[in-house]
C-alpha cells in the first residue's frame, strides 16, 4: 500500500491526465470551471464538517451546511431499510432555485449545487471523477477516524 498523503486535505496532490500533478483543491475548482452550471462541489465528513469545498470561498452558514449532510445521511439510512430498493448510491434534489446532488463516499460526502438550469445528466455523470479526484482525501479522513 502506498503512502498516504499527510499534508491537509485540500493540498493532497492528484494527478489529472495531461496536466501534470495538481492538488485536490484545484481539480475540483477545474470540474467547476468545466461543468456548465456547476456552483460548488462540497465534500465533508459524515458529521456535515467541511473538508474540501471549490471554489474556495467562505462558508456562509456552517450550520445550513451541517443541516444538508444529516438530512442526506437520514434519507439514505432510511431508504435503505427498503431492500428491494438496494443502497442509494446518490440523492438528487431539485429545489426552485437549484439543483442538489449529494452521494456518500464513506467516510466522505459530496455535496454538488448547480443552478436550476443544468444538465442534472452531465452532474451524475461527474460523480465517478470527483470520486476519483477525492482518493487521498478519502484515505486521509478514513485514517483520521479509524484512529476514533
Amino acid at each position: 500500500r502506498g503512502s498516504v498523503p499527510t499534508l491537509v486535505h485540500r493540498h493532497a496532490i492528484y494527478r489529472m491526465s495531461g496536466s501534470g500533478i495538481v492538488t485536490v483543491q484545484s481539480a475540483l475548482t477545474q470540474l467547476c470551471k468545466q461543468t456548465e452550471g456547476l456552483r460548488s462541489i462540497t465534500v465533508t465528513d459524515r458529521d456535515g464538517v467541511v473538508v474540501l469545498r471549490a471554489p474556495e470561498t467562505v462558508i456562509d452558514d456552517q450550520n445550513a451546511e451541517q443541516i444538508l449532510t444529516t438530512i442526506f445521511s437520514l434519507t439514505t439510512e432510511q431508504t435503505s431499510k427498503i431492500e428491494e430498493l438496494g443502497q442509494a448510491n446518490f440523492i438528487m434534489t431539485m429545489y426552485d432555485n437549484c439543483i442538489c446532488l449529494q452521494a456518500n463516499h464513506l467516510p466522505l460526502v459530496i455535496r454538488m449545487m448547480a443552478a436550476k438550469s443544468a444538465n442534472a445528466g452531465a452532474l451524475i455523470d461527474l460523480l465517478p471523477q470527483v470520486k476519483a479526484v477525492l482518493g487521498p482525501t478519502k484515505e486521509v479522513i478514513r485514517g483520521e477516524t479509524d484512529v476514533y
